[in-house]
């Protein structure tokens, strides 16, 4: 799913494809719009901080150093759009007797190769997309893969015949760890994929930022501080289309900056969240939920757009996705191998892509 205004070039094989490529196409990206003048690369931000001038107006002051040169440097801008991701720094969860396991354990943030587990016997500890993921991989050498998780149900689609679902893990002694029905394993290794914590080290503590239990507020449309219109956080959203929502949300910002969008007042924008919270918390989705979007993005995407007055994601998209998540509910082990091509706006072709 690239951004609109940047296709994939010459892409074949499956869509699902490699992180290299990826990066490829950033750089290609980059290149193409001239931007790299305009980023500082081997820079350490080190402090945010909100200045107000005597006609109330909010400044930024943003001191960053050179990794290179060790050389702090601070300046003032009009606003601050925030890009540091959400993906580095791991959400590991504490288990009763995990400090006498002496095994190898590491968060999915840390996991680079299958190839080291072969033979073992490893547990994995959470079954959203990097756990599955994870696990199908290392299935693959591994001796038995154990995929732990707290859903209300085991999963029906087709894994891996030595994947073997376990509930939460309740207790380790050693290397036995012992699941929260009462059942246990032998385990020789041990993978966190378990989420991450949204962090902002480098923010003043002027600026109130709440992340208890991987929610972020106080935020408006996911995206806009309510305290401060001109700091934004890109990207928070999951179980979305990332490349085009950041595209939407890069254009709404921008819209608030030159006057097109005009936002509600600190209190209504308040009163609105607080309105939109409580019903999703009503309909069952956890406070950490709240922020994969999944079927609400498409709504969420119309509103920005028709906020700032651009395109929208076009349905494509949509039945290309729900696609997708289909086909992976009946095969987790080659879900990932078909390549999709985009027709028109409401249509798309798929084939299937013999895998590497």
């Amino acid at each position: 799913m690239a951004l609109p205004d940047f296709p994939f070039q010459n892409v074949d094989g499956p869509s699902f494809t490699h992180h290299s490529m990826i990066r490829e196409y950033l750089m290609a990206y980059a290149k193409h719009f001239n931007l790299h003048p305009y980023i500082k690369l081997n820079t350490l931000v080190k402090r945010v901080e909100p200045e107000t001038t005597r006609n109330g107006r909010t400044l930024w002051t943003v001191t960053y150093k050179s990794l290179e040169t060790k050389e702090e440097i601070t300046k003032t801008f009009d606003a601050v759009v925030l890009c540091n991701g959400h993906y580095s720094v791991g959400r590991v969860p504490h288990i009763p007797g995990i400090e006498s396991f002496h095994g190898r354990r590491i968060h999915s943030h840390q996991y680079r190769m299958p190839e080291i587990y072969a033979g073992k016997r490893v547990c994995i500890l959470g079954a959203s997309w990097s756990g599955i993921d994870i696990a199908l991989e290392v299935s693959q050498y591994a001796n038995k893969v154990y995929l732990s998780h707290n859903l209300p149900e085991q999963f029906d689609s087709k894994m891996s015949s030595n994947v073997e679902q376990r509930p939460g893990v309740e207790s380790v002694l050693g290397n036995v760890f012992t699941f929260r029905d009462g059942s246990s394993a032998e385990v020789d290794d041990f993978i966190y994929c378990t989420g991450y914590k949204f962090t902002y080290p480098f923010m003043s503590t002027k600026v109130e930022i709440r992340t208890n239990d991987d929610h972020v507020e106080p935020l408006y449309k996911y995206l806009v501080h309510m305290d401060y219109t001109n700091l934004f956080f890109m990207g928070l959203p999951t179980l979305v289309i990332p490349f085009p929502m950041m595209h939407i949300q890069a254009q709404y910002i921008l819209a608030i900056l030159e006057g097109r969008v005009k936002l509600p007042s600190s209190q209504q924008m308040r009163e609105e969240y607080e309105i939109e919270k409580k019903s999703l918390l009503d309909q069952g989705i956890l406070l950490r939920h709240i922020n994969k979007l999944k079927e609400r993005q498409w709504g969420y995407y119309d509103e920005l757009a028709a906020a700032a007055n651009v395109p929208s994601v076009a349905p494509v998209n949509r039945k290309i996705m729900e696609h997708v998540f289909h086909m992976r509910d009946v095969d987790f082990t080659t879900y990932k191998n078909y390549q999709y091509r985009i027709i028109d706006s409401e249509n798309f072709s798929m084939s299937y892509c013999k895998p590497c």
